[in-house]
C-alpha cells in the first residue's frame, strides 16, 4: 500500500534534469549490460550520480525501502509518468531501462540501452534546435528597437529646427528625443534580451561574477580626458579617445584570465578523454589511484595534473576524493565529481567502476557532438549581433549624424556634438546589451565574458561613429 505521502505529485523541473539525463542513462547502461538489476541501477545513481537526479532517485529509493512502492519497478515507472514534456525524451529512454532490466540475454540488453542512449541524446538535440529556432524574434526585434528606432529619432532632431515646414507635436523636442535613445530604447531592448533567460537548455549555472573588478581598468580613461583638455581637443576627439582607450586597457587587464580560461577549457576538454582510458586501465584490474596518474600522465595537457595527483596521494591520508577534487577541481568540477563517483565505485566492484567510467567517456564524448553542432548553428547568430553592435548600429547612426549637416542650411546653425554624445552614450550601452544577449546564448553566463565582448566591441563602435559623422557633405 502506498503512503500518502508518495502519492502526492512532485512538480518536476525539466531544466534541472535534460542536462543530466544522458549521464543518468550511461550510469544504468553500466550496471544493467554488466548483469545488474533495475534496483543496482537505481541505487547506483541515487549515490553515484548526477546532483539533481541522485536526489530524485534517493526520494524513490527511500520510498522503496519503506514499502511504500511494492518494488523499484513500479516506483521508477511511477516516476517517469510526472516527467513533463519537456523530458519526454528522458521519460522513453527509462521506460527502455525498465526493458532492458527484464530483457534475457545481454546481447537484447546491450541492444536496448544503446537505444535508451541514443534517445537521451536525441533529447538534448532537440531542445537545442527548438532553443535556437525561437530565437529569431528576439533576434530581429533587437535589431529593430537598438537600431531602427535610435536612427529614426535622430533623423526627427533636425526637422525640430526647421520652422513651419514640418508640424511635429508639442511634446517632441530634443529632450524627449534624448530620453527616448538612452532610457527606453535600450529598457526595450533588455525587455526582449531577459525574454529567453532561463530558457537556454545548455545553461549550466546561475551568474558568475568572478573577474569583473578588472572593469576599474577603464579608470585610465580619466587622465585621457584631462591630457585632452589641455591639449585643446574637441569633445567629440575627447569622448572617442577616452572610451577606446579605457575599452583597450580593459582588454589587456584581463588578457592574463582569458589566457587562463582558454587553458584551463583546453585542459578540461581533455579530462574527458581520460575518462576512456581510465575506464579500460580499471576493467583490466588496475586500481582506480594509479589507473588515473597513468591516464593523466599520458596526455600531454594533463601531465602536471599527474604529478599534483601523485603528491596529493602522499599527503591525503587515504581521502582520494579529497586528492582528486583538489586537483582536477580547478580545471572541471563536473569531471571532478564524476571521478570521485568511479572511486567510490570502485571500492565495491573495481571492473564495474571501469564499465561506468567508459559509458560516461563515451556520453561525454556524445554530448560534445551535440553542444558542438548547437554551437556552430549559433555562431552566425552571435556573430551578426557583435557586428550590429561593433560596425553596422554606428554606421548608420554616424551617417545619420552625417545628414544634419545638409540641414543646418535650412534650419540655421546646428550643433551636433550634442548629438554625437549622446549616441557614443548609447553606443556603449547597446554593446552591453548586446554582449549580455549573446552571453545568454552561451552555456555559461559569467562577467568575464561580458566585459571582454563590451570592451572589444566599444573601440570598433567609437572608430566607426567617429569617422562616419565626420564627413560633410
Amino acid at each position: 500500500m502506498r503512503s500518502k505521502k508518495s502519492e502526492k505529485k512532485t512538480k518536476i523541473v525539466a531544466s534541472k534534469y535534460l542536462n543530466e539525463s544522458s549521464s543518468v542513462i550511461a550510469m544504468m547502461s553500466a550496471v544493467i549490460t554488466s548483469g545488474g538489476s533495475l534496483d543496482a541501477a537505481v541505487r547506483k545513481v541515487a549515490a553515484d550520480g548526477p546532483k539533481n537526479t541522485a536526489k530524485l532517485f534517493g526520494t524513490i529509493v527511500a520510498d522503496t525501502d519503506s514499502r511504500s512502492f511494492p518494488d523499484m519497478r513500479e516506483a521508477i515507472l511511477e516516476l517517469i509518468s510526472m516527467f513533463p514534456e519537456e523530458l519526454s525524451s528522458f521519460r522513453r529512454a527509462m521506460f527502455m531501462v525498465v526493458s532492458a532490466s527484464d530483457a534475457k540475454t545481454a546481447e537484447e540488453k546491450v541492444r536496448i540501452m544503446g537505444e535508451a542512449t541514443a534517445a537521451s541524446l536525441d533529447g538534448i538535440k532537440r531542445a537545442g534546435e527548438g532553443y535556437i529556432s525561437k530565437l529569431q524574434f528576439p533576434c530581429t526585434a533587437v535589431f529593430g528597437i537598438g537600431i531602427m528606432v535610435p536612427m529614426i529619432l535622430l533623423s526627427l532632431a533636425p526637422m525640430l529646427n526647421i520652422g513651419g515646414m514640418f508640424t511635429m507635436p508639442a511634446a517632441i523636442n530634443e529632450r524627449t528625443i534624448r530620453i527616448l535613445i538612452l532610457f527606453v530604447v535600450p529598457l526595450c531592448v533588455l525587455s526582449v534580451i531577459l525574454s529567453i533567460r532561463g530558457k537556454n537548455p545548455f545553461m549550466e549555472s546561475s551568474f558568475d561574477w568572478k573577474g569583473s573588478v578588472s572593469v576599474a581598468a577603464a579608470l585610465t580613461s580619466i587622465p585621457v580626458v584631462v591630457l585632452a583638455g589641455r591639449f585643446g581637443l574637441g569633445l567629440r576627439e575627447t569622448v572617442t579617445a577616452s572610451v577606446i582607450i579605457g575599452s583597450v586597457s580593459v582588454l589587456i587587464a584581463m588578457s592574463g584570465r582569458i589566457s587562463a580560461e582558454k587553458s584551463r577549457e583546453k585542459v578540461a576538454r581533455s579530462l574527458r578523454g581520460v575518462l576512456f582510458d581510465l575506464g579500460n586501465r580499471m576493467v583490466t584490474g588496475e586500481n582506480f589511484d594509479s589507473a588515473l596518474v597513468s591516464a593523466l600522465s599520458e596526455r600531454k595537457e594533463c601531465s602536471k595534473i599527474a604529478e599534483a595527483l601523485e603528491r596529493e596521494y602522499v599527503l591525503c591520508r587515504g581521502d582520494v576524493e579529497a586528492a582528486v577534487r583538489r586537483c582536477i577541481s580547478p580545471y572541471s568540477s563536473e569531471i571532478s565529481e564524476v571521478l570521485c563517483r568511479i572511486s567510490v565505485s570502485s571500492y565495491r566492484d573495481i571492473r564495474d567502476a571501469g564499465r561506468m567510467a567508459t559509458a560516461l567517456a563515451h556520453q561525454f564524448q556524445n554530448e560534445d557532438q551535440i553542444r558542438d553542432s548547437m554551437r556552430n548553428k549559433l555562431r552566425s547568430m552571435t556573430d551578426m549581433m557583435n557586428g550590429t553592435a561593433a560596425l553596422f548600429a554606428p554606421l548608420i547612426l554616424g551617417l545619420s549624424i552625417m545628414m544634419m549637416s545638409p540641414l543646418a542650411q535650412v534650419a540655421g546653425p546646428l550643433d551636433t556634438t550634442s548629438t554625437y554624445i549622446t549616441v557614443s552614450v548609447y553606443l556603449a550601452e547597446l554593446a552591453v546589451l548586446i554582449s549580455l544577449f549573446t552571453s545568454l546564448l552561451s552555456d555559461r553566463f559569467r562577467a568575464t565574458d561580458i566585459i571582454c565582448k563590451v570592451s572589444a566591441i566599444l573601440p570598433a563602435a567609437m572608430g566607426v561613429l567617429y569617422v562616419c559623422s565626420s564627413f560633410v557633405i
